[in-house]
């Protein structure tokens, strides 16, 4: 799903590989944190006061994307400062920590327990909404390459650390997140589309409500943390079998990309619908093993959701680049943390009412399961997709004049600079700055070359990316080279 698709074989570069390991590292601590390390540190525990210790991590991802939506309005605000990157590190050990303590024997008190499920939450959403942020800046020829293959690694990250010895889980835990903050830094800095990215304190709103994402991803939230609930209570070794659904759930998103399928989102979303609500439908009708299974193709239907639906908001971010996809995202990712958290919520209240796997337990997940039906009929699009990247139409459109025929090469794409000038009113120096750009070169070398600030040029490129509704230097070379320009006298 590359603009909003799954399409084209691009290959990968060494900073996307790079890129992809430390976002599969977070997933993994991710994984490991979230669903296995109180499911086997405190089994001593009654289900449901577990589940509700447990609720206290979703309630701090949905806190989290609020406060990043919040903060992301100031300019002086940027994930990427080393006191953000090391406050979301200090989050991200708060339940790995925890958990060697409970493996040494430490009594750790409830409300205690509550807290650093919260600030884990936030932690992954500040994380989140970083990693997202990089995958805007790297200039990925797929991003649903990246936010699939991630995942798919992070799975396989879980699985390795909860096959070691138990004392060792929480430590391969801390790796994971000392990996992935540390290449989140590096990334950041280093990423090849830095210089064509908008300045960080630009704080521009630019999100819209959109029929296709938000609607889907509080309806399938709430199923999916029902799901994850079900498979929390059933305890550790079926949560260990569905978590390694995620495998392959977003293994089929990225072997898609990587085969150059063209599968629109809304087509994979009907799909996933369908696999979800069957599945669903089926459980309470169905033997343990059955329901295991069900419950299993529900994770691997969320793995394969959250990859592309992931892949798309930052391709909503970039359409209109006028700020940060860090500034954009949490706006949309609150709707999902929002979701899941209700579904966790619904699942505990249940449990606490009912007792885990009870028959009200089953007619709520169907409930459920009608009620994800309904918002997709009400919110889904009858007909195919729009353009990918939410717009009618995909690049800049203005008059099409006659192409001329008595020009060289160097005048004609001055003419045609001119024109465009012209026609999206830069202003002089952004004209300058356009032919330069034009021309493939970068942001370093516009600077030297006119001898004014790296602040200034970037202000630039953004102005003129904005100006042309383009977000990206190459999509700019091929709108000037294709731009005609009229038949003048030389």
């Amino acid at each position: 799903m590359n603009d909003g698709k799954i399409a084209g074989k691009p290959r990968i570069g060494a900073m996307e590989l790079l890129a992809t390991g430390g976002f599969a590292c977070f997933f993994g601590w991710m994984f490991v944190s979230y669903y296995w390390l109180f499911a086997v540190f405190i089994q001593d525990v009654p289900v449901a006061e577990r589940d509700g210790i447990q609720l206290f991590v979703f309630a701090g991802m949905a806190l989290g994307y609020l406060a990043l939506h919040f903060a992301g309005k100031s300019a002086r605000f940027d994930p990427f400062h080393l006191p953000v990157l090391a406050t979301g590190a200090v989050l991200a050990l708060l339940l790995p920590t925890t958990a060697v303590l409970l493996d040494l024997g430490v009594a750790v008190p409830v409300p205690v327990l509550c807290a650093v499920n919260l600030g884990a939450g936030l932690g992954g959403a500040l994380l989140t909404v970083s990693w997202l942020d990089v995958g805007s800046r790297i200039k990925l020829q797929s991003l649903p390459r990246f936010t699939s293959l991630s995942m798919a690694a992070g799975g396989a990250l879980f699985a390795l650390a909860a096959l070691v010895p138990e004392s060792l889980q929480p430590v391969f835990c801390i790796i994971y997140a000392f990996l992935s903050v540390g290449l989140l830094r590096f990334a950041g800095e280093r990423g090849e589309g830095n210089a064509d990215a908008p300045p960080a304190g630009s704080c521009k709103n630019t999100w819209e409500f959109t029929r296709e994402i938000e609607p889907s991803l509080v309806a399938f939230g709430i199923v999916f943390g029902l799901t994850f609930v079900y498979l929390f209570n059933s305890g550790s070794q079926d949560v260990l079998v569905g978590l390694l659904f995620v495998v392959p759930g977003a293994g089929i998103i990225a072997a898609l990309a990587f085969a150059g399928r063209s599968v629109g989102i809304t087509v994979i979303q009907r799909v996933l619908l369908c696999i979800t609500v069957l599945a669903c439908l089926s459980m309470p009708f169905a033997t343990e093993g059955v329901q295991l299974a069900c419950s299993c193709l529900v994770v691997a239907s969320w793995a394969a959701f959250v990859s592309v639906n992931y892949a798309f908001i930052v391709k909503k971010g970039m359409h209109r680049w006028d700020t940060p996809v860090f500034r954009q995202a949490p706006a949309r990712l609150v709707f999902s943390a929002l979701g899941f958290l209700v579904g966790w919520a619904v699942a505990t209240g249940t449990t606490m009412a009912y007792g885990a796997h009870s028959d009200a337990f089953m007619i709520v997940r169907l409930c459920m399961a009608f009620a994800l039906v309904v918002v997709v009929m009400l919110f889904f699009p009858s007909a195919e997709h729009h353009a990918p990247d939410g717009t009618a139409a995909d690049g800049p459109s203005g008059p099409q004049p006659v192409v001329p025929s008595n020009l060289t090469e160097k005048e004609l794409f001055e003419r045609r600079c001119a024109a465009v000038a012209e026609l999206y009113q830069l202003s002089p120096r952004e004209t300058d700055i356009l032919q330069f750009l034009a021309k493939g070169r970068n942001a370093a070398y516009i600077q030297s070359k006119l001898t004014i600030s790296p602040h200034t040029v970037k202000s630039h490129i953004y102005s003129i990316y904005r100006k042309l509704d383009i977000h990206s230097q190459q999509k700019l070379m091929d709108f000037v080279e294709e731009f005609p320009v009229e038949e003048q006298q030389k």
